[in-house]
């Protein structure tokens, strides 16, 4: 749950998805499962940017350093120490990093679509 990671996260799980389950798990079912996989990351991230009381114990284990969620979802790995406070920057940086989380599990998913050996006929 931070900026730096989820990306990461997203793009390997929807690749992981294609690559490892059969082809006729990845129609309906594949938006099914990547929009929950994605639903509960993006829960987890915005409870953490808004520093819920309930998302400290998802980041808190991980925190190396920072001392809130606001602060640990704008700087991890490399937080500073210091209480980060949400400003309308920050607010609107978050914004477009959580709309963007839907992309990032769908490219990774369709890359590994497209990296799927292909059955011979």
């Amino acid at each position: 749950m931070s900026f730096f990671a989820d990306p990461i996260l997203l793009l390997t799980d929807g690749e992981a998805y294609a690559r490892t389950l059969p082809e006729s798990a990845q129609g309906g079912a594949a938006k099914v499962v990547g929009g929950a996989t994605v639903g509960a990351i993006l829960a987890a991230g915005i409870g953490s940017y808004l520093d819920a009381d309930w998302a400290r114990r998802l980041w808190k284990p991980f925190a190396f350093g920072a001392k809130n969620g606001t602060d640990f979802m704008l700087h991890w790995p490399v937080a500073h120490g210091k209480r980060a406070r949400r400003t309308t920057r920050t607010d609107a940086l978050a914004a477009v990093m959580f709309a963007a989380y839907p992309l990032w599990w769908w490219l990774g998913w369709d890359h590994g679509r497209r990296r799927r050996p292909h059955a011979s006929s």
